[in-house]
């Protein structure tokens, strides 16, 4: 399966992974949106540091994508002002 790889524009340190090119159905903050980065083979060992493969493909099996930070997996939450809150 290939992966298009995606960094937030509201974010520093944001990234998804969805295997649609157009980055559904990645979460969109208002006035945010995905920016295409890099596609690259699922299984491919130095995608972007952060992306841990078994986790993503769990992630993107239940909800369609995946979202992470450098640091690892990441949850994040659209506030009601619609800006980014990250639970990193």
């Amino acid at each position: 399966m290939k992966l298009y790889f995606f960094k937030c524009s509201v974010s520093d340190d944001l990234y998804g992974a969805s295997p649609n090119k157009s980055g559904d159905p990645l979460p969109t903050p208002a006035g945010g949106k995905w920016l295409l980065v890099e596609i690259v083979d699922s299984g491919h060992p130095d995608a972007i540091i952060g992306y841990e493969k078994d986790t993503a493909k769990s992630e993107i099996n239940k909800w369609g994508c995946h979202w992470f930070a450098t640091t690892g997996p990441a949850e994040i939450h659209w506030g009601d002002d619609g800006l980014l809150k990250s639970g990193l």
